[in-house]
């Protein structure tokens, strides 16, 4: 996973990942709440507990996105496509035309993103790091 970080003349620091396929995991990384190293913090010891076998799955909503970790992996869903899917399981999915179907799944795309655990916890720690050097 090839990313690089930018910290604009504001201070406003962001990840971009390269490849444009993890739309989901760029956008959960600069959400607000990443901006905080302690938050990563947190996050870490999370990372950590799954692959010492401590815990086995964790499961986490923000504003926008649930994650999901488990001792393997990395999944991010954005809200929306969560209560669409239970949406469609309840009711059925309703008609749409060939067009709005293609633009519908474009935007699923890029509201879900998987990696492995390790490539996460690296980029984690990565970010960690660059925001140390980088906030006031």
């Amino acid at each position: 996973m090839e990313f690089d970080f930018i910290c604009d003349r504001d201070g406003l620091c962001s990840l971009e990942l390269n490849g444009g396929e993890q739309t989901a995991l760029e956008r959960w990384f600069n959400a607000e709440e990443r901006q905080s190293v302690a938050a990563l913090d947190d996050i870490l010891k999370v990372v950590a507990a799954l692959k010492e076998g401590k815990k086995r799955e964790f499961v986490s909503n923000d504003a926008e996105f649930q994650i999901t970790l488990t001792p393997d992996d990395c999944f991010i869903v954005a809200n929306w496509l969560l209560f669409d899917t239970e949406f469609e399981a309840k009711f059925g999915r309703q008609p749409t035309d060939e067009l709005e179907e293609e633009s519908l799944s474009a935007d699923e795309n890029d509201a879900r993103a998987e990696c492995g655990l390790d490539d996460f916890a690296y980029l984690l720690e990565e970010w960690r790091v660059f925001l140390l050097e980088n906030q006031s």
